[in-house]
């Protein structure tokens, strides 16, 4: 006759275990980083650090009132655009305004 075996305590403790630290993953997974922020307010911060504070338009007037002249081109490189100026005395120049 074959004697069935019953199951150690291991298996119990383990699923207190999982179950117990279950909601310990949510929270971990949502503080990367800082643990004064969830992830939510980090992914909205990094979105805005990755939007220029300064539009093309703005920078354009900036360089214009500024130096005066007609606008030809503005490019953004790093966190700064170049604007291309005609000046009045029919000279082009670049200036750079910065964010």
């Amino acid at each position: 006759m074959r004697r069935s075996r019953r199951p150690g305590p291991l298996p119990a403790l383990l699923s207190a275990l999982l179950l117990a630290l279950g909601p310990c993953g949510d929270a971990l997974a949502q503080r990367q980083g800082d643990p004064r922020q969830g992830g939510d307010q980090r992914d909205r911060d990094r979105a805005q650090q990755e939007q220029p504070r300064l539009s093309a338009r703005e920078a354009a007037a900036i360089a214009q009132s500024r130096h005066g002249g007609k606008v030809l081109k503005v490019t953004r490189k790093g966190g700064a655009y170049r604007v291309k100026l005609l000046l009045d005395s029919g000279r082009v120049t670049t200036v750079t305004i910065r964010e």
